[in-house]
């Protein structure tokens, strides 16, 4: 009896397959007619599946390193611009990616220097923007107007936002 199930099941899914891919040729090129006569603009649709961390942080990085032309194409002076290094912290062997404004690293170049010559005390980081609360605020100036004169900008940053939201997401359903 089992068997007779068997084999009569096997040609009623095929019946079924068959049928469903039938119709839904048919119902294209219904479909096709009624798009030929009647023309509509194509509307986007962008589908966002799930996404593994390592693709989000990566795309983040992209949208990050692509603002960071932006702004240092655009903003008003060199001392602004945003420089990314990679790097590999002492004692690990995972290379980071930093980045910084050129002023905050000219800073630090400059008191390496004079520690290596005798002339100053040692710093940590904190120091450093201290020293160059000025500059940090010049440059979030700088940033404001850009975002409030470009449209692209302030889209690239939301893009960024909204990376960054999804990125949080999918972590936390983890």
């Amino acid at each position: 009896m089992i068997r007779f199930l068997h084999k009569l099941s096997i040609p009623c899914i095929l019946l079924g397959l068959m049928t469903s891919i039938v119709s839904a040729q048919v119902s294209d090129s219904i479909d096709t007619k009624i798009t030929a006569s009647a023309p509509r603009p194509i509307e986007g649709i962008t589908v966002i599946g799930q996404q593994s961390l390592a693709n989000l942080r990566l795309r983040i990085s992209e949208k990050e390193t692509e603002i960071y032309n932006f702004f240092n194409s655009n903003n008003s002076s060199p001392r602004f611009d945003i420089i990314c290094t990679k790097r590999t912290p002492t004692g690990t062997h995972l290379l980071i990616r930093e980045c910084e404004p050129r002023f905050l690293k000219q800073l630090r170049v400059e008191k390496t220097r004079d520690l290596r010559m005798g002339i100053g005390a040692g710093y940590n980081q904190r120091d450093l923007v201290r020293w160059s609360a000025q500059d940090f605020e010049k440059l979030q100036n700088e940033i404001n107007e850009l975002m409030a004169s470009s449209n692209e900008f302030a889209r690239l940053l939301t893009a960024l936002s909204e990376l960054n939201e999804n990125y949080e997401a999918v972590s936390e359903a983890r």
